[in-house]
């Protein structure tokens, strides 16, 4: 037979066992995974008249495309990987802890949302399967101290157990929890939803008729779902403001729009999954309007798009739009063309930010079959001793200065701070570095900082205690890797109240290595999907080789998997450009993916042979932050400052008779306009040079008070919202305002920015109204602050500034109020010489309490502040168009 005709023999063939497979997959198996009927009675009993919100997940299915996708990992050797501290479990953690293996056991997952009671949040998770009544109420006792409600139990009428934890995150009572289990089920509710759903679950309420029709024959279809009988109910079921405004927002949005769903489903044949809205319209006219208008506004983005980045037009491809009489559905595609296309836009976006600093980026056209080679590879040896590793050096290129050397670490005190939590004293802060250790790889778990012990100089143990907590005080903290393979780890301690900084005196602790002191390194020449290097109880699985990427699987004792490089054909090793991975559902393997730049002759994967455990311990007594070798620094040459008012300003800068800008001598333009979950406004605000501006913190404010949309429409401030977190994306109508740069012909200028939480196109933006006040010194004081330590404080009035935090290369101050008032901060060195530092970093918070985050190029003993004990205000009023 001809090569040519061989090869339509193998595509034949090939296509054929696809169609097989999809066919076996869609009438064989697909069928055999569909829910069960207990599964129809846990949605009828869940489907009250008042549910809001019903999710189910499909765990039967989603477990066998993982596999048809992925393979199954095989089991790990010996005993299983010890679960965390019942305190740190989440629900995937207590079912096998419980003897439940979710894979196996577990078919389908429900949850439901009721209308909440206060503050208190009604909801209820069903899992359906197999399960072990007894042996779960043993573990709810014995490791969850949950306590019987209801009586015994019998096979009648199932035991219920109420759970009490506290969250361990946030150190808060979680709600109470009531859990039955039966031998198909496991119910898990507040106690006034548990009162109501047990006898549903357990009498089998009969068939609800057609209202869950349109449920079922949406999430039936999908592996996961999420349903909303009545969307003008959801923010009945909230209880966080915030929550409650989005539940608010979406039902106004879609008004038009009865029922929601949101489902993800999957394609096996060719591989897609996909991700689709279906809202059933209550009112068809009105409804079309509204998909009708959001098709318009897809488009119009798409041929934005298409003119400034045709990859991010390429992605709306995906996007797709239904309308069958009432019911609407947008369908989203993830498939491979769809992550090709967003590697686009990366490079695309990338090419895009580092243009304007003179960096070019070639995409993916240009850079296909271009070779790299990786031209600092990872370090790993056959063999080495701990002992042969050599000590840090705190003199080499771009070391960090240590208080303590412990082999190859150095640690050092870092930062001490004052907290802003509730019920905790200070902050410190224990920083942690070392070079690059053979054989250690990305670093991760196998190396990390602990710190177990905080005295005062009675000896007094001041370390808070901490039972729960993100990054509790008793939790490790691992090493990763920055620049040239350095390690580097930061470890933050939560001190008791009370706590004088002066009176501390020592802070122990330990740096945990796991170091593989032997390795092996196991090739993989020319290699395919299916090629496996089995070592040491570990199984690393090539599951798919694409030209220049590695699709793959570590199973096992994956831990013994140090590393794994691509190397072309003379042996060089080509540099990763990107990766990704992650877990399986349940925690069995890591699935992932790694790009290479070039072609693939060989892979190697390095393998932990054998490996020892080392505690490096440290005590650091030396708190005062002060650097080893703190050197001159670099002098402030900032001007004085002088008083300097309204009437100075008006003398010098006179306005023109009959003149039209009300802002003389200033101006303001509106730059740029964005949307971006709201309107980001871009001004650039033009000043004369005048006295004190140049380099004050605040010389005045931009308050925007109202946007004028064309069709008409005023959008207003909204109330702030007070849940929200510091630093997380809110409105903001206002800002500061400071110049940071010289003048350039006698001329200051500044950008100022305002995010608004305007729902509106930024072409649908007329005009702009707001108020510019600028403030001018009229009398001058200065508060001497004598010693930076952390705490120390200087009084004007009800006015106090504080040192809040103090680092090795930083100074916090903070205002109790009136922080628009600190015209400057002089830090003054040993020598009594100002001391200059980086812009530095402002923060407001309300009540006028602001900080002052310096960075000084030297060492600073005290500080001067300069304050405006009387003002000029000035406001200007503000109406501006887009350009």
């Amino acid at each position: 037979m001809k090569r040519g005709g061989m090869k339509r023999a193998l595509g034949a063939l090939l296509a054929l066992l696809l169609v097989l497979g999809a066919a076996l997959y869609f009438f064989v198996a697909r069928p055999l995974l569909r829910p069960s009927e207990v599964t129809a009675v846990a949605e009828r009993a869940l489907a009250t008249d008042d549910l809001v919100l019903l999710g189910g997940v499909n765990v039967k299915q989603a477990v066998f495309l993982e596999r048809w996708f992925f393979g199954r990992p095989p089991a790990a050797p010996g005993a299983p990987a010890p679960a965390p501290p019942a305190a740190d479990r989440t629900l995937l953690d207590h079912l096998p802890a419980a003897g439940v293996d979710p894979r196996h056991d577990v078919d389908y997952a429900l949850y439901a949302l009721y209308p909440a009671t206060g503050e208190a949040v009604r909801h209820a998770l069903v899992l359906v399967g197999r399960f072990n009544p007894g042996a779960l109420n043993v573990y709810l006792g014995r490791e969850l101290r949950a306590t019987p409600s209801g009586g015994p139990g019998s096979a009648t009428s199932p035991a219920t157990f109420e759970v009490t934890r506290t969250d361990p995150v946030t150190c808060r009572p979680d709600a109470a929890w009531l859990v039955t289990t039966t031998p198909e089920w496991i119910l898990l509710a507040d106690p006034a939803s548990h009162a109501l759903l047990l006898p549903r679950l357990a009498d089998a309420p009969p068939a609800a008729g057609d209202k869950l029709a349109w449920w079922r024959g949406l999430a039936r279809t999908d592996v996961a779902g999420v349903g909303i009988p009545g969307l003008d109910g959801l923010e009945s079921g909230a209880t966080q403001p915030f929550a409650r405004r989005s539940a608010k927002s979406l039902a106004t949005e879609a008004d038009a729009f009865g029922r929601l769903y949101v489902g993800v489903g999957v394609k096996t044949v060719p591989p897609q999954g996909v991700l689709r809205v279906v809202i059933d319209a209550k009112d068809p006219a009105r409804a079309a309007q509204r998909i009708a208008a959001w098709e318009k506004a897809v488009n119009e983005s798409r041929a934005r798009w298409a003119q400034q980045m045709p990859s991010v037009a390429a992605l709306y491809d995906s996007l797709k739009v239904h309308v069958d009489g009432a019911r609407s559905s947008i369908e989203f595609t993830v498939d491979r063309t769809l992550a090709a296309n967003s590697q686009r836009v990366v490079n695309e976006l990338l090419g895009a930010a580092l243009g304007g600093l003179g960096v070019r980026m070639s995409g993916p056209t240009a850079a296909a079959g271009g070779e790299r080679i990786d031209s600092d590879p990872v370090a790993f040896v056959p063999a080495v001793a701990p002992a042969a590793l050599p000590p840090y050096d705190p003199g080499a290129q771009f070391a960090e200065d240590v208080d303590q050397i412990q082999g190859p670490f150095g640690l050092r005190f870092g930062e001490m701070r004052v907290s802003s939590e509730p019920g905790v004293g200070l902050e410190l802060v224990v920083e942690g570095f070392a070079a690059e250790i053979p054989n250690l790889g990305g670093g991760g778990d196998r190396a990390r900082l602990v710190v177990s012990s905080v005295k005062s100089a009675s000896g007094q143990e001041v370390l808070r205690p901490e039972a729960c907590g993100r990054e509790r005080n008793d939790k490790p903290v691992a090493f990763t890797t920055w620049g040239a393979h350095r390690l580097r780890a930061a470890k933050t301690m939560r001190l008791i109240e009370g706590v004088d900084p002066g009176a501390l005196q020592s802070l122990s602790g330990r740096v945990e290595l796991r170091l593989p002191t032997r390795t092996e390194i196991v090739a993989l020449p020319h290699p395919a999907a299916g090629a496996v290097a089995e070592r040491y109880g570990a199984t690393f699985t090539v599951t798919r080789l694409g030209e220049g990427s590695v699709a793959y699987q570590i199973a096992g004792a994956r831990d013994r998997v140090l590393f794994f490089r691509a190397l072309n054909a003379k042996g060089q090793p080509l540099a990763s450009p990107s990766s990704f991975s992650s877990e399986f559902m349940f925690g069995e393997g890591i699935s992932g993916q790694k790009d290479y730049a070039g072609a693939i002759d060989r892979l190697e994967v390095v393998f932990a042979a054998e490996e020892q455990s080392i505690d490096l311990p440290f005590t650091l007594t030396d708190l005062s932050l002060a650097p080893k070798s703190p050197g001159a620094g670099s002098p402030d040459r900032t001007a004085p400052f002088r008083p300097y008012g309204y009437q100075a300003l008006s003398r010098d800068y006179p306005r023109p008779r009959g003149a039209a800008d009300p802002l003389a001598p200033f101006e303001l333009s509106l730059d740029r306009v964005q949307g971006f979950f709201g309107l980001k406004l871009d001004f650039t605000l033009r000043s004369p040079d005048v006295p004190n501006f140049q380099r004050a913190f605040a010389v005045g404010r931009l308050r925007l008070t109202r946007l004028l949309l064309a069709d008409g429409t005023v959008v207003v401030p909204s109330e702030p919202d007070p849940a929200a977190q510091p630093g997380s994306l809110r409105s903001r109508w206002e800002t500061s305002i400071r110049f940071t740069g010289g003048p350039k012909d006698g001329v200051l200028s500044t950008p100022v920015s305002v995010f608004t939480d305007a729902k509106a196109k930024p072409e649908d933006l007329k005009t702009v109204q707001g108020i510019l006040t600028m403030q001018f010194p009229r009398t001058l004081e200065t508060l001497a602050i004598e010693d930076l330590g952390v705490g120390r404080e200087a009084r004007l009035g009800e006015l106090t500034v504080t040192v809040v935090a103090r680092g090795r290369k930083s100074v916090t101050l903070q205002t109790s109020r009136d922080g628009d008032r600190v015209i400057y901060v002089r830090l003054i060195g040993a020598d009594g010489q100002p001391v200059a530092f980086f812009t530095p970093n402002v923060v407001e918070a309300p009540g006028g309490v602001w900080r002052f985050e310096l960075s000084p190029l030297g060492t600073p003993v005290r500080a001067e502040v300069v304050l405006a004990r009387d003002l000029d205000r000035k406001a200007y009023p503000v109406t501006l168009a887009p350009r």
